[in-house]
């Protein structure tokens, strides 16, 4: 059995959590998303991959602080960037979805619809990006 040193497994903790926040991502925005639309009316279906996103963007965040955590530890600075990045980025989400309390202009709709497809393409732009980081702590980059 080979000797594992603390940077090892803190590179190997890095690299899971990434990889956790990475498969979170993808499984809120992709397989979620394509179910409630599938077989959910529009309303529906959209209230819900709101709430879903809402709900796993603070784990998601904790998970890339956590990921963001060990790689400093461990001295891989790519990984740490990115994780810090990816962590934002996720919570941002909650900054993009929370309830307006500015009304519509007088003669102009307010679409709703339009902060879900933002939420949904900035989950899947962080979740390439968690990845990516999961990618570099494995490395140790």
């Amino acid at each position: 059995m080979a000797n594992l040193d603390l940077s090892t497994l803190l590179h190997a903790f890095a690299a899971m959590t990434a990889g956790g926040a990475a498969a979170s991502g993808w499984t809120a925005a992709v397989i979620v998303a394509n179910t409630a639309f599938d077989g959910l009316d529009h309303g529906r279906a959209d209230r819900h991959l709101r709430k879903v996103l809402v709900a796993t963007a603070s784990f998601q965040a904790i998970l890339m602080v956590a990921s963001a955590g060990c790689a400093i530890l461990s001295g891989a600075m790519a990984a740490f960037v990115t994780a810090i990045i990816v962590a934002f980025g996720f919570l941002s989400n909650i900054w993009t979805l929370a309830p307006r309390k500015d009304r519509a202009p007088e003669g102009l709709h307010k679409r709703n619809s339009t902060m879900r497809i933002l939420a949904v393409s900035l989950s899947l732009v962080f979740t390439l990006v968690a990845a990516a980081s999961a990618l570099h702590a494995a490395l140790g980059v």
